[in-house]
């Protein structure tokens, strides 16, 4: 086989590409070089101490090239022409730098693309993506799109890389700092929201069931009741379970945030000029027991964050991948298999946001601190 050497010029061969190696020892590329040619000699070495056909030469190209033919190929050739020829140099790996760099856009383009980004951002508090398209859909007539990149990657890296994009990142920094989070300063402040468990995320013997949660934005103390449907009756009834849950624990409802859903308001617009709100049976019932109802802006989830932070939880709670359910529940079973749950919630579960205390041990905190102020 023409890429194997003979076996009479095997030790030589050895001999040969040991007295070259030391030579490159210093060299970065040393270490790769050794490993390519002593998989090499030890495939030839192996060949002829076992005195095998043709047949076993891929068996070996397996064991030592990994089955790559082509890898095998190229060393070998590049071998067996060096010691040939007496010169090494073609086992050298070479820099793969380019000589001369040729840009392919200029500079000028770049810096015409980077003040139309500053003047866009502050005009029309436009982005990047959209600065991007509207300069390929030819909105843009003072860019010529010949000269500009077709990917986005490079818009970035430039706006990134000018140091008016800095100067804005430092406004950023200093307005976070100066708007502090938002935090309640009284017990009975509660949002409200429903979760809804389908049969394919959660082992429910339902095809839905719905969860009505209510959490504390304060002390972090939650409770949640499970029913087969969503509406009006079955927000009252578990209105009427949290607060009795939560009398329990000497926390006064004073005000419930829920998002804009039927069973909680419904708005009129049949008045062209203006709408009309009608008070639904919920809020009637809530108004009744002194209790303020207050509804978060229409597409605004963040407002009732910390009750959207809590569903989240039981993605982790019902992972039944992992810890395998046998059972699907009904709703009397998930709500016994929840409040198991919210008791280690509120009791015994430490929270980052509460300075790594229970919500029960923060709520015990508040109310001392009550004590004293009043007394």
């Amino acid at each position: 086989m023409k890429y194997i050497v003979s076996k009479n010029d095997l030790a030589d061969l050895k001999a040969k590409l040991q007295s070259w190696m030391t030579t490159i020892y210093h060299e970065k590329y040393y270490y790769k070089v050794k490993k390519w040619v002593s998989k090499y000699l030890n495939l030839c070495t192996n060949l002829y101490m076992n005195n095998t056909d043709n047949i076993s030469v891929n068996k070996l190209i397996k064991k030592y090239f990994r089955g790559s033919k082509m890898t095998f190929y190229i060393w070998a050739k590049k071998i067996i022409n060096g010691y040939y020829q007496d010169n090494f140099y073609e086992l050298q790996f070479k820099s793969t730098t380019p000589k001369n760099i040729k840009y392919q856009f200029s500079l000028e383009t770049r810096k015409q693309i980077c003040d139309y980004y500053f003047d866009y951002k502050f005009v029309g508090a436009g982005g990047v993506l959209s600065l991007y398209h509207n300069i390929h859909q030819k909105n843009v007539h003072d860019i010529d799109t010949n000269n500009v990149p077709k990917s986005i990657n490079t818009f970035y890296r430039w706006i990134k890389q000018d140091k008016r994009y800095g100067e804005i990142k430092t406004q950023m920094k200093k307005a976070k700092r100066h708007f502090k989070r938002y935090e309640v300063s009284e017990i009975g402040l509660l949002q409200m929201d429903a979760k809804v468990f389908t049969d394919k995320n959660f082992p429910i013997a339902k095809y839905r069931l719905y969860v009505y949660d209510f959490i504390d934005e304060i002390t972090r103390i939650a409770f949640g009741y499970v029913y087969d449907s969503l509406g009006t009756n079955n927000a009252i009834n578990a209105m009427q379970r949290a607060m009795k849950d939560f009398g329990e624990l000497g926390i006064t409802i004073k005000r419930i945030r829920t998002d804009n859903a039927p069973e909680f308001t419904t708005t009129n617009w049949s008045n062209k000029k203006a709408y009309k709100v009608k008070e639904r049976p919920f809020t009637t019932f809530l108004s009744k027991n002194g209790i303020i109802h207050e509804t978060t802006p229409i597409r605004s989830p963040q407002s009732n964050g910390k009750i959207e932070r809590f569903h989240r939880n039981y993605n982790s709670l019902f992972w039944f991948k992992k810890c395998g359910f046998e059972i699907k529940f009904d709703v009397k079973q998930l709500q016994i298999h929840l409040n198991e749950w919210y008791a280690f919630y509120n009791f015994k579960r430490k929270h980052k946001s509460l300075n790594y205390k229970t919500p029960f041990e923060t709520l015990n905190k508040f109310i001392r601190l009550l004590a004293l102020l009043i007394y």
